[in-house]
């Protein structure tokens, strides 16, 4: 099977495994905001996603301090919330969480502090476009303080975790020779551990096994796994 993903950063990830590859993804990534004058984290997950926000804010016991609001804005809608959650120390965190919902995604980020008109001016000053693998960020992303990545599950194999092959990806890499496949190479990431590491020539992925996944029925499924990242200006 094979299934084409749009990544944050508006790069196309392809993916093909033996294997159920219909699960949906999440893509992350940190972005120039121009309200902000720096970089700025995102997240963009499936349309709907903000009814599964409202959902974890109850679940986590967070008190909604302002009502939630709706506003118009580049052709979706944007639901901004004032919450107050509790740590573990026994106090509180305010935070400011925002998810702009359209046809084909939900993008969202956070900010600390009650400060809904400064995430109404991020949302606004950001650029982004939404297409029909979902919503891209067309400002200026950043590898630092940490890559874009798309997160994608595979039952049967794991959670993948999926990065550009770039100098700083590749930087925990072994030197060594991993255990060759059809299209990269394999690594363990630890001694006792399942999680691996696929590395081909254009992506670098974390892969998590599920509790009920069999480690020689995910080695069997690597060897036909390949993993593309094509940058946006590659295409």
């Amino acid at each position: 099977m094979r299934v084409e993903h749009l990544a944050i950063d508006g790069s196309i990830i392809t993916v093909e495994a033996d294997a159920d590859l219909s699960t949906r993804i999440s893509t992350t990534g940190w972005a120039i905001v121009p309200s902000l004058m720096r970089a700025h984290p995102f997240a963009v997950y499936p349309a709907g996603y903000t009814a599964s926000v409202e959902k974890a804010v109850r679940r986590n016991n967070a008190i909604t301090r302002k009502a939630v609001e709706d506003y118009d804005l580049k052709g979706g809608k944007l639901r901004v919330a004032e919450v107050r959650m509790a740590t573990a120390t026994g106090g509180f965190r305010d935070l400011t969480v925002g998810a702009w919902e359209g046809k084909s995604g939900c993008l969202t980020t956070s900010m600390v502090g009650t400060e809904r008109e400064r995430l109404i001016e991020v949302f606004d000053t950001l650029q982004f476009s939404e297409r029909s693998a979902g919503v891209a960020i067309d400002s200026p992303i950043t590898p630092q303080p940490r890559e874009p990545q798309v997160i994608k599950e595979i039952p049967g194999l794991g959670v993948l975790n999926i990065q550009p092959a770039i100098h700083s990806t590749l930087q925990g890499i072994p030197r060594m020779r991993g255990l060759a496949t059809n299209t990269g190479e394999l690594f363990r990431i630890r001694e006792g551990s399942n999680a691996l590491i696929f590395v081909s020539p254009t992506s670098v992925v974390r892969i998590d096994p599920l509790t009920e996944a069999d480690s020689r029925e995910m080695l069997a499924m690597t060897q036909s796994l390949r993993v593309e990242w094509s940058p946006r200006s590659n295409r």
